[in-house]
């Protein structure tokens, strides 16, 4: 099946990726990380629709049977609606034909159990705010003072407005640092006590990144995130409640693969100003493993970099780059490591 043309409804509709999202079929869970990951055009629309999935999923307490009722039937109408020409016989068109297989998955998710009580089903999906970096950085403030450097071909969304009481959620696709303007009472100093009224949260592919005010970059592509801290505190969890939640301390890393689902979340020590120096347009770097520039290299400009000599990876350099421009910096890089470098696409050597 064609799937390069699924909006949001057709990710609903499709039973496949329902299971994926609710981590009930392994295969379907393969399969969707793989995808995504090669349709970057298409992971708004699909993580839009995972958000979707989640929140119908997400019930806290048992529907009362006769909300169900009540709710199916108007879903059933609705259905009808879609589904029964009006007057004159109308010709299906792609649009028709997608809104009315929306309707059928979301009949699915009902049937299934998967209803919420009428407070979730309004809440599912209203106006959203989305700022998008097309070919270079963006920068944004958000509604509560909040500071964002999006990186290149980057995506952050939420709602339009944030109602005091509630959490300051956003979602990210790419790449993006946060300066997170701190809202919570001294009284409270731990994220991991805090209520969810105070809490800052990016969700960002398989991972929830919650903060009260601090400053962190995330790594965010398909089913892979990454994130690093550079002062405060931040909690992590995954949106398959495996493994539970993860504290980090200023100038640690920790990452997570949704392909990898027995993998336990891990941290590392790392120096944290070169994961967000990209955001000044110069990477600066002191006696730093190769290895680890090449890390901040893939994870910030989306390349995979080849070393031919593995010894070069274990050498240490001291200097600066320019950051703006891939091609001028891989030139100064592969100058500073004595070797010559091509680049086709995403792929890059060093030899």
């Amino acid at each position: 099946m064609d799937y390069s043309a699924y909006s949001t409804e057709d990710f609903l509709a499709d039973e496949s990726f329902q299971a994926f999202v609710l981590a009930r079929d392994p295969k379907a869970e393969q399969f969707w990380q793989q995808w995504v990951s090669q349709h970057p055009t298409q992971e708004a629309d699909f993580q839009e629709a995972a958000m979707i999935v989640r929140k119908l999923a997400g019930q806290r307490a048992p529907v009362p049977a006769q909300l169900q009722q009540a709710e199916l039937a108007k879903l059933w109408h609705t259905m009808r609606e879609v589904a029964t020409p009006r007057r004159q016989p109308v010709l299906r068109t792609g649009r028709h034909l997608r809104r009315a297989r929306y309707w059928v998955g979301v009949g699915l998710l009902a049937v299934l159990g998967l209803a919420a009580t009428r407070l979730n089903w309004q809440q599912a999906p209203a106006a959203y705010t989305r700022y998008a970096a097309a070919g270079e950085q963006r920068r944004v403030v958000l509604p509560d003072g909040s500071h964002v450097v999006l990186n290149a071909h980057s995506a952050l969304r939420l709602a339009a407005g944030w109602q005091p009481g509630q959490a300051r959620e956003v979602w990210l696709t790419g790449d993006a640092y946060f300066n997170v303007r701190h809202t919570a009472p001294a009284s409270i100093r731990g994220v991991g006590m805090a209520p969810a009224a105070v809490k800052f949260i990016v969700h960002a592919g398989p991972l929830d990144v919650a903060v009260l005010g601090t400053q962190f970059t995330v790594f965010s592509h398909g089913g892979q995130a990454k994130v690093v801290l550079n002062s405060g505190q931040v909690q992590l969890s995954r949106h398959d409640g495996g493994a539970g939640d993860l504290l980090l301390k200023p100038g640690e890393l920790a990452e997570y693969n949704a392909a990898l689902p027995s993998a336990p979340l891990a941290k590392r020590p790392v120096q944290a100003a070169l994961y967000s120096a990209w955001t000044s347009g110069q990477l600066d770097f002191e006696n730093t493993p190769v290895a680890d520039i090449i890390a901040v290299l893939q994870d910030t400009y989306g390349v995979h970099i080849t070393v031919g000599n593995p010894a070069l990876l274990r050498q240490k350099l001291t200097g600066s780059l320019p950051g703006h421009d891939l091609d001028g910096l891989l030139n100064s890089f592969s100058k500073s490591l004595d070797v010559n470098y091509r680049r086709q696409g995403n792929q890059v050597w060093l030899d």
